[in-house]
């Protein structure tokens, strides 16, 4: 997007380019944060992680957290009762 010019309103008040709104996904209710870098005033769109939705989702695949974080790191972890022998 290449950069626009705004008019700031009597109450403070300035529109989001549409392009930009889009290219965000703001929609009404969005919400912002805004914070002040050096001279210049960065409007940011909040993201927030909401882990909610993921609760209970995990199926039990019997391995213990160590090694299911050997797993994801990419290590080989033998098995519960299998040996490391092939």
């Amino acid at each position: 997007m290449e950069t626009q010019d705004l008019t700031l309103a009597e109450r403070g008040q300035i529109v989001i380019p549409k392009e930009a709104r889009d290219a965000l996904g703001l929609k009404p209710g969005s919400k912002l944060q805004i914070h002040i870098e050096g001279n210049r005033l960065v409007i940011e769109k909040k993201v927030s992680l909401d882990l909610s939705r993921w609760v209970g989702k995990g199926v039990d695949d019997g391995l213990t957290r160590d090694e299911a974080l050997s797993e994801l790191r990419g290590r080989t972890v033998p098995w519960s009762g299998e040996s490391d022998k092939a």
